[in-house]
């Protein structure tokens, strides 16, 4: 049994409500989502069929929308998997892919689930660290391939940084996949929240059989509770996937996905109206930051700020939640080992209320101006 310590992101925010702090150590919103989308949930409560099983792929209606809202158009019926968030698409395809004994390459700073979804099917965890949050990790690919490499997980827009991944990172990774027949899981959580076209895995890796996106309307509909994903991949993966995923949870809540559905298909510049609004907080909070003298820019997707606080980040995170009211997350629990180069480097968590951002603003205004 593989056991894990307790999550960083159950224990903050308990740490946060404990001392009445405002919460921006954890990606969860504090406002409901989009009226077009509880309109369309609303209208789900009325339907009968939607109150019981769906197909364990998830409802075709459903599929189809994904694939209609996906680059290369992938076959709904065969390419696309729903699942119960994207947290679970990627345990799905990871437990598709990996044996015991097989690889996994991690790029980090990394997202807390990615580790022990690879430890609990099997496989050892073998890390990328950037030492350079500015910097590539496309040249540092080749080098901890083994004989025994599966796979390579990545997350493009890249939480916690907030950028998407670089055209030499993508093509550093086709390369990988092309030469050594290693399949890339992308993480695409945010890919709706940047500005202009994403360009993902599907885009950068042609071979069906050698990708998996993994994606969600948690970040995008602002719905982290509802807990509807998928994972897109070629058809012989995804009979695989699909194969771990009907033991799993079956199939996620229905009248989410026929909600979901009516808005993926219909009403998705909601999702425009999510992001705009998130990019001008974030941008009002940057300057916030900027002017109590932390160093912060807003990156591609918003969802995210990195400042630098002068100071160890760990204890500085740790004063601040307990003595002045503001939680946030020091860079390097997104580390597994440390880095001495991301020290000072915090995570604040934006996809707040203008006024929760306005009372974090002025607690941190007031202990360091």
């Amino acid at each position: 049994m593989v056991l894990v310590a307790e999550s960083m992101f159950v224990r903050i925010p308990a740490l946060a409500a404990r001392h009445g702090a405002v919460n921006l150590a954890q990606g969860v919103f504090d406002h409901g989502p989009p009226a077009a989308l509880l309109r369309a949930l609303v209208a789900a409560g009325q339907n009968e069929g939607a109150h019981q099983y769906a197909p364990s792929a998830g409802l075709p209606r459903l599929r189809q929308a994904v694939a209609l809202r996906t680059a290369n158009s992938p076959d709904p019926d065969t390419e696309v998997t729903i699942t119960a968030g994207a947290t679970e698409a990627l345990h799905c395809a990871l437990f598709a892919l990996l044996q015991p004994g097989d690889e996994a390459i991690v790029v980090e700073p990394a997202y807390e689930q990615y580790a022990p979804a690879i430890r609990s099917a099997g496989g050892t965890v073998v890390p990328i660290r950037l030492t350079d949050v500015d910097g590539s990790f496309a040249d540092l690919l080749a080098a901890v391939c083994t004989e025994r490499t599966k796979v390579v997980v990545v997350n493009s827009p890249w939480n916690p940084l907030g950028r998407a991944l670089t055209s030499d990172e993508w093509a550093a990774l086709a390369e990988l996949a092309r030469q050594r027949g290693i399949v890339v899981v992308s993480d695409e959580t945010y890919e709706h929240l940047v500005p202009g076209e994403h360009r993902g895995v599907l885009d950068a890796i042609p071979e069906p059989e050698l990708r998996v996106k993994v994606s969600s309307v948690s970040k995008s509909f602002a719905v982290t509770g509802w807990r509807v994903g998928w994972a897109v991949a070629g058809p012989e993966l995804t009979k695989r996937i699909r194969a771990v995923h009907q033991y799993v949870t079956f199939c996620p809540a229905v009248p989410l996905q026929h909600a979901v559905a009516d808005v993926l298909a219909d009403d998705f510049q909601v999702v425009g109206e999510v992001a705009d609004g998130l990019r001008e907080r974030a941008t009002w909070f940057a300057e916030r930051l900027t002017q109590v003298g932390l160093s912060t820019s807003v990156a591609a997707s918003p969802f995210y700020l990195v400042a630098d606080v002068g100071m160890a980040a760990d204890a500085w995170c740790d004063r601040m939640v307990v003595d002045e009211g503001v939680a946030a997350l020091p860079l390097s629990v997104f580390y597994s080992a440390p880095v001495s180069t991301v020290d000072t480097l915090v995570r604040f968590a934006v996809c707040k209320r203008q006024s929760t951002l306005e009372t974090a603003a002025r607690r941190l205004a007031e202990r360091l101006s």
